[in-house]
């Protein structure tokens, strides 16, 4: 029993010496609270001697990169400030106040130096966080406070969107010149650094920097912090720089499509204006400086040059395409040696051969018979021929012919005559068979003068004889007409009385001049089709050299961009 009551004692009397120790700290922290701010003034540089200078300690831990505003070259940062210096009137000695070597003091109850942000652009200009300044004992005060700073940054956008950008954030003393604040060069520290989506944090730097000013004579201190970024490409390279390219290339497309699609013109000027889109977007985010252009709106302007330029190079190609021999002059000597000569074998361009029909006897040339001057006189002098053949020729049918035939398609309702002129006082008579036919037709034709046969057959309403076989007047006897009836009535042919079998030199005549005139024409519409395909082979000519032109600016465009970019990839 009297154990137990002694227990009890002790416990209780351990419980009141915690209690007391408990009271006896706080009193302690109190007194030195007291004794710290007791007659502090908060006005006056803590030292010992006028004539030093406070030396002021000042670092920075950058924290987030919150934004960068390109257009009004403000950049948006969240960093803690570090500043340290000495105090004389916050020093005590630990053994008089249990012990406590540090203590937490609003900033607003002591000193502290005047250092704020040079470069700031907003409205508050100190942005600091007023926490509390840890003061120990020793006298030094360490003053950590968070800040939102909103800083001016000069922006290169010569190398934009492939930019590295430096800003710079300067600290010194507003008021306390050098001789009465050291401001000195701490250290700096990223490495509760948070990530930002569009630049990349390279590194940190601080510089102390002594400048004079002209309104005074003192030195000022300052620190600047100097933060590099670099600009990720991956948004712009998807959203500016590839469909950019891409639309180049259907400028290069505009080459190859056809003139007779009409849609030639309008591609050119749909991917101008898409361009022109495009460079709006880049001009809304870019400063309105002229330091210096991006290299992005450099890029966007050789392919807005481009563009432009092929539009005038359409617009040439549809002037030669669309030219004909009766609104311009056929092509120069020079122009025709240069784009349908020389060029072609360069661009790997293959012009379609000389159009030609066969025949019997061979080739039929278009250029062959235009250089042919006297095509309708030969016929004639062949025709009006003084020497004629005495030799006679049978009639053959039209399955015999090995000759050149020239078929004559005749009008219905008409009768089929043919006249000759006799050369002899013999006025025999015979009749010239014709197939059967269900309609009946009229036709003049001549007695041509040559050394072979005569044939003539009828298929179809059209009277086919041969040309190139026709002699003198036939000359024939009874007998040879009495077989030749035979023969008439044994295949069901028609005979006509020979009397209208005879054409006059006169209407030869009239025929030959139709012939000129219908020759004449055939070569002026066959003269101008070639004058027309030269035309339009020219703008071939010219669309490829366009094509091959442009193809290789713009593949020098983009070397010679991502030549000079700093970095492509970020």
């Amino acid at each position: 029993m009297i154990i137990a009551e002694i227990l009890i004692f002790l416990l209780s009397l351990q419980i009141e010496v915690l209690e007391s120790k408990e009271i006896w700290a706080g009193d302690h922290e109190r007194r030195l609270y007291s004794k710290l701010l007791d007659g502090y003034n908060k006005l006056a540089r803590p030292v010992r001697n006028e004539s030093e200078p406070v030396l002021v300690y000042l670092g920075l831990d950058y924290q987030q990169i919150l934004d960068i505003d390109e257009k009004q070259q403000i950049m948006h940062s969240n960093v803690w400030l570090r500043m340290s210096w000495v105090d004389h009137y916050l020093a005590w000695d630990p053994s008089e106040y249990g012990n406590i070597r540090e203590v937490r003091l609003p900033i607003k109850t002591i000193w502290k130096p005047d250092v704020l942000l040079y470069n700031s652009v907003d409205q508050q200009f100190d942005s600091t966080w007023p926490v509390n300044a840890v003061v120990y004992h020793t006298g030094n005060v360490t003053w950590i406070p968070p800040a939102v700073i909103r800083s001016s940054c000069r922006i290169d956008v010569a190398y934009f969107p492939f930019d590295t950008q430096h800003c710079t954030m300067k600290f010194g003393s507003w008021t306390y010149s050098g001789f009465f604040t050291d401001l000195r060069n701490s250290t700096v520290s990223h490495g509760t650094y948070q990530p930002n989506g569009e630049w990349e944090f390279l590194g940190l730097t601080s510089k102390r920097s002594i400048f004079y000013y002209e309104c005074c004579p003192e030195p000022y201190y300052d620190i600047t912090f100097t933060i590099s970024i670099r600009r990720r490409t991956l948004y712009y390279g998807f959203n500016l720089i590839l469909p950019s390219m891409l639309i180049s290339c259907l400028a290069l497309l505009g080459f190859t499509l056809p003139v007779e699609s009409g849609e030639k013109l309008n591609l050119c000027v749909t991917i101008f204006m898409s361009l022109c889109v495009f460079m709006l977007m880049v001009a809304e985010s870019m400063p309105q400086t002229s330091d210096a252009l991006p290299l992005i709106e450099v890029y966007f302007s050789c392919i807005m040059f481009e563009v432009g330029a092929s539009v005038i190079c359409s617009v040439f190609v549809l002037n030669y395409h669309h030219r004909t021999p009766e609104s311009h002059r056929p092509m120069t000597p020079f122009v025709r040696r240069v784009l349908l000569h020389w060029l072609p074998p360069l661009l790997y361009m293959d012009r379609p051969r000389q159009f030609t029909v066969s025949y019997e006897n061979g080739v039929y040339d278009i250029k062959e018979k235009n250089k042919s001057k006297n095509f309708i006189s030969d016929i004639k002098n062949r025709t009006f021929s003084s020497k004629r053949s005495t030799k006679s020729a049978p009639m053959t049918t039209a399955t015999d012919r090995k000759g050149k035939d020239v078929h004559l398609d005749f009008c219905h309702g008409g009768r089929i005559e043919v006249r000759r002129r006799p050369l002899s006082t013999e006025r025999e008579t015979f009749s010239l068979p014709l197939l059967n036919s269900t309609k009946s037709g009229t036709i003049s034709s001549t007695v041509l003068h040559n050394n072979n046969s005569f044939n003539g057959h009828s298929n179809n309403n059209t009277l086919s004889i041969n040309l190139a076989n026709i002699t003198e007047p036939y000359r024939y006897s009874t007998s040879t007409s009495n077989k030749f009836e035979e023969g008439a009535k044994n295949s069901k042919l028609q005979l006509i009385p020979a009397q209208k079998l005879s054409i006059d030199e006169k209407q030869y005549s009239s025929i030959i001049d139709e012939l000129r005139i219908i020759s004449a024409r055939v070569k002026k519409e066959e003269l101008m089709h070639a004058h027309k395909a030269d035309w339009m082979f020219a703008a071939m000519v010219i669309d490829r050299v366009c094509f091959f032109t442009f193809t290789f600016f713009l593949l020098l465009c983009t070397l010679v961009i991502s030549y000079r970019a700093p970095h492509l990839f970020v």
